[in-house]
């Protein structure tokens, strides 16, 4: 979590007089924020690396003085806003949205019960193993058509690769059919799927090409460069730019050590890849435990095909 940056969240901070210090690297974890509340006012915000640093100034904003209004120069993974936005309306905040100009009223936040859907994030490593299997079918219930979550467009990638998709007002189903087609994707609003699309593009027929993810080397490794290393450790051609990855098809070799780089999506996704791969092994394969500890074991007990 060091590695990953804070550095214009915790300028928007300052900005609004917020006492907080670096310990070490500037713009980096770990942090002190010596506490009195915040007045609120306006502020520009840059989150072209993370929508995170948008969330995080829109939950503050009802628990200012007076309100905050936030200019936003640039955004990455836009879906991730919108459930921000639906949530807060739930606990009784309406924001008011002009463009990329965010009003937060102050008043903080009224008590409510709320339903906390599947995270689709995690789904599509099971979404993708139903993909990359003839006959395996995946359904993932209470993430259907209303789902908030903008990662579930994944299964849209999978339709168009050729994968049976079918998204039900409460669950969601995909089926492998035994083919997988190349294709070019833009995958910026669901970026932290394109390790996913990564691992299982080899066993696509054709070149797949994924464009506009500059803000995965901002993750908690260089996500990007790092579903390359490991897709040509198992001697699949690859080439990388500044935000884009291209993958050709090839069959992975065999007995294949996985470097994590301590991330959690780079295990969970090559995980799908050793479906069709024996003998992957990984030298961090605990690091799941930051979002599934029980991860391992959800997958080797996956439905065989049918």
């Amino acid at each position: 979590m060091r590695r990953r940056p804070l550095g214009p969240l915790t300028r928007a901070l300052r900005d609004l007089g917020v006492d907080l210090r670096h310990e070490e690297a500037e713009g980096h974890h770990p942090l002190t924020v010596h506490a009195s509340g915040v007045e609120g006012g306006e502020v520009v915000l840059d989150a072209g690396q993370s929508s995170q640093y948008l969330t995080a100034l829109l939950l503050l904003g009802p628990l200012t003085r007076t309100g905050l209004r936030i200019r936003v120069t640039d955004l990455v993974s836009a879906p991730y806003v919108e459930i921000t936005l639906a949530m807060m309306r739930a606990f009784g905040v309406d924001v008011v949205r002009d463009g990329t100009v965010y009003d937060v009223p102050p008043g903080g936040y009224r008590a409510t019960t709320y339903p906390i859907e599947p995270d689709a994030s995690t789904a599509s490593y099971f979404f993708a193993a139903a993909a990359v299997t003839p006959g395996r079918e995946i359904t993932v219930p209470g993430l259907g058509a209303g789902a908030l979550q903008g990662d579930l467009g994944f299964v849209e990638v999978l339709r168009r690769m050729g994968a049976e998709v079918t998204v039900a007002e409460d669950r969601t189903t995909v089926r492998g059919t035994g083919e997988l087609r190349g294709l070019t994707v833009n995958m910026r609003d669901i970026s932290d799927t394109m390790p996913t699309l990564a691992a299982i593009a080899p066993f696509a027929s054709g070149p797949v090409r994924i464009e506009d993810v500059g803000n995965t080397r901002v993750k908690e490794c260089d996500r990007l460069e790092a579903c390359a290393e490991n897709l040509r450790r198992l001697g699949i051609g690859v080439s990388t730019g500044p935000d884009w990855i291209e993958i050709r098809p090839g069959t992975p070799a065999p007995g294949v050590g996985i470097k994590s780089f301590g991330d959690h999506r780079i295990v969970m996704s090559f995980a799908v890849a050793a479906l069709r791969t024996p003998g992957l092994t990984y030298d961090d394969p605990g690091c799941v435990r930051k979002t599934f500890p029980g991860f391992h074991e959800a997958f080797a007990a996956l439905p065989a095909a049918g």
